[in-house]
């Protein structure tokens, strides 16, 4: 007996309702009418720009690796392996070299009475050293947290920070950690800072 094609899709789409209709019974993860439900992905992280696509042109000190740039930094150099955390940053940001100074006091030492804060940051800027940038007076300042007894889990820990004007914006270079490795590294830090050009 022939069956005619119409009669087909019926029993096929009957078989297939019933089938998807066994599926989801009993089932506590099925959609039911009614439900709300919501996601939460992982937020990918910010894309890395290889270093050849930088604005800034610069000489990677031996023992350092550039991991190339992402986010608000132009690059991440790492010094030894990324795997041992001590990072020095390149970034580009704006503002006069107290406002910046006493910032980054802030950060080194959390909060703490905006006077001491500030006096610390001028000692800082007094005690600055300078190198050339291509003609440019760089500031290379060294911050710590002594006079800061309040200060939890820096003791050691320095930010070796320089500021390169360069018009509407400066370039920052920055490393925080001990201060054994600030000062180890502080003849790299510089040479790196000199070598630092705008394309």
């Amino acid at each position: 007996m022939n069956t005619c094609l119409a009669c087909r899709r019926c029993r096929v789409a009957t078989v297939v309702a019933a089938a998807l209709a066994l599926a989801g019974c009993g089932d506590a993860q099925a959609i039911r009418p009614g439900d709300i439900r919501t996601y939460t992905t992982a937020k990918a992280p910010p894309p890395i720009t290889p270093a050849a696509a930088s604005p800034v042109r610069y000489e990677v000190p031996d023992g350092w690796q550039d991991l190339g740039g992402g986010g608000m930094r132009l690059t991440t150099l790492t010094i030894g392996s990324p795997e041992s955390g001590l990072e020095v940053t390149l970034s580009r940001a704006r503002g006069a070299v107290r406002d910046n100074v006493i910032r980054w006091q802030k950060q080194l030492v959390g909060e703490a009475d905006a006077t001491a804060v500030a006096a610390a940051a001028d000692r800082a800027i007094a005690a600055a050293e300078t190198v050339d940038v291509a003609g440019t007076p760089a500031t290379i300042v060294l911050l710590d947290a002594a006079g800061f007894p309040d200060a939890k889990g820096v003791e050691g820990q320095v930010m070796l920070a320089a500021i390169i004007p360069g018009g509407a914006d400066s370039l920052f270079v920055k490393f925080r950690g001990s201060a054994d490795v600030a000062a180890r590294e502080k003849d790299n830090f510089n040479r790196f800072v000199a070598s630092l050009r705008w394309k």
